[in-house]
C-alpha cells in the first residue's frame, strides 16, 4: 500500500517520527459507509458499465454538488477525536475524501497540521482536486497539467511518483539477475514467467476467463496466481502451461521482478511497482474509470498493450511471448516511468514541509488515511 511504503519512508527519514494509520470508512456511520463502499463493489463485480457511467458522469463540471459537498463533513465527528488525541504535524491520505474531511475539521477547529493528497492514479479525475490539499504526492507530469487545469496550484503538486515499498528499489538494482531470482522461489529459469493481475482484493471481473485462456496456451509458460487464488500445494500442469497458485504472499515483489510480463488488471499501484522494475503490462478488462485511464496512458507510452477482447489478448499474448525485441522495447518504455525511490522522495518532501511550519523542531505526530 502507497500509505505503508510512504510510512517506512518518514520513519528512515525522521526516525523520531510517530506513524499512525486510520481507515477512513472507520470514521463512517454504518450508512454512510454503505453508502461510499457497496454501491462500488456492486458494480465492481455485476454491472462495471454502470460504474463507467458514473466515473465519467461525476469528471464533469456540471456534477452534483451533493457528492463533493459530503467529502467535507461525513465522519467528522471521528476524525476530530483523532485529530484531538493524536495532535498531528502531518496528515496523509491516499484517498479523496479524508484529504477534504482533514481540511474541513482543520479549519472549523483552527487545527493546525500540513495535509497532503498521494494521488493513486496516472488520471486526475476532477474529485482529485481537492483545494483542502497542502501538497499533491503525483505519479507523473501528465496528472500535474490535468491538476492544474482543474484549478490546482502547480507549486502544490510534486511528481515524485506513486509510493511503494523500498525493496522495489533494491530488486531494481538488479543485485540478482531474472534468472537466479526465479531459481530462488522454485521457477524454471528459461521458461517465460506471466503474473496475473487480479488486485490485492482479488476483484477482477474476468479471472476465471483470463486462467482458462492462459491454461490453454500452446507455448510453454509459467502463470503466477496471486491475489484472487487461493495457494495450492505445488504447481498444475495443463500441456505445456504450468500454473503456480501462490495466493496472498509476502514474495510478491520478487515474483513481480521475476516476471517478463504482467497480465490482467491496471491499479495504479500495481503499475508503479511493475514499472519500477521495467515489467511491461498486458491489460485486459481494468475497473472501468481510473484504471481504464492507468491503460490508455500506458499504451500511449508504449509501456502496455490494450486488447479489448479474449481473442485479441490471446493473439497479443503469443505475439509478445513470440518477439523478446518487442517485449524488450516495452519493459524500457515501462521503466522510464518507473519512480522505485518515490517513497523516499516524497518523505524527503514532506519532513521539510512540516519542519516549515514551525521554526521549533518537535518530534513528528503522522496520521496516515486511506480506505
Amino acid at each position: 500500500m502507497a500509505n505503508e511504503a510512504l510510512a517506512a519512508a518518514l520513519k528512515a527519514a525522521d526516525p523520531q517520527a510517530e506513524v499512525h494509520f486510520s481507515d477512513y470508512l472507520a470514521y463512517l456511520n454504518w450508512i454512510q459507509r454503505g453508502v461510499v463502499q457497496w454501491p462500488y463493489l456492486a458494480w465492481l463485480r455485476w454491472y462495471p458499465s454502470g460504474y463507467r457511467w458514473f466515473y465519467r458522469w461525476t469528471n464533469r463540471p456540471g456534477e452534483p454538488q451533493v457528492i463533493t459537498n459530503s467529502f467535507s463533513w461525513a465522519g467528522a465527528a471521528r476524525m476530530e477525536r483523532d485529530l484531538a488525541r493524536l495532535r498531528p504535524n502531518l496528515v496523509v491520505s491516499s484517498f479523496i475524501a479524508p484529504v477534504s474531511l482533514a481540511g474541513a475539521v482543520r479549519e472549523r477547529r483552527s487545527k493546525s497540521f500540513f495535509n497532503a493528497l498521494i494521488v493513486t492514479d496516472y488520471e486526475a479525475h476532477r474529485h482529485w482536486a481537492r483545494p483542502e490539499a497542502d501538497l499533491f504526492l503525483v505519479a507523473t507530469d501528465q496528472v500535474k497539467s490535468e491538476l492544474v487545469a482543474l484549478g490546482m496550484d502547480a507549486a502544490k503538486i510534486a511528481v515524485t511518483g506513486i509510493p511503494i515499498s523500498p525493496r522495489y528499489a533494491d530488486l531494481a538494482q538488479h543485485k540478482e539477475t531474472k534468472a537466479e531470482l526465479r531459481l530462488r522461489l522454485g521457477l524454471e529459469p528459461d521458461i517465460p514467467v506471466i503474473l496475473l493481475s487480479a488486485g490485492a482484493k482479488g476483484i477482477y471481473h474476468s479471472y476465471d476467463r483470463v486462467v482458462d485462456l492462459l491454461s490453454h496456451l500452446p507455448l510453454p509458460v509459467q502463470v503466477l496466481l496471486l491475489a484472487g487464488s487461493e495457494a495450492s500445494a505445488g504447481p498444475v500442469q495443463t500441456g505445456p502451461v504450468r500454473l503456480h497458485r501462490y495466493g496472498f504472499t509476502e514474495l510478491f515483489p520478487e515474483f513481480l521482478a521475476a516476471s517478463d510480463l504482467v497480465l490482467g488488471k491496471a491499479g495504479g499501484l500495481t503499475v508503479s511497482e511493475a514499472c519500477s522494475l521495467g515489467i511491461p503490462m498486458l491489460i485486459y478488462d481494468p475497473i472501468p474509470g481510473q484504471e481504464e485511464g492507468n491503460a490508455a496512458f500506458l499504451e500511449k507510452v508504449g509501456a502496455a498493450i490494450w486488447p479489448r477482447n479474449l481473442p485479441t489478448l490471446r493473439a497479443q499474448l503469443l505475439a509478445l511471448l513470440g518477439s523478446p525485441e518487442r517485449l524488450a522495447q516495452m519493459a524500457e518504455a515501462a521503466r522510464s516511468l518507473g519512480r522505485p525511490q518515490a517513497a523516499s522522495e516524497a518523505a524527503k518532501l514532506l519532513v521539510v514541509a512540516v519542519e516549515g511550519l514551525s521554526s521549533q523542531k518537535t518530534p513528528q505526530r503522522i496520521l496516515e488515511g486511506g480506505v
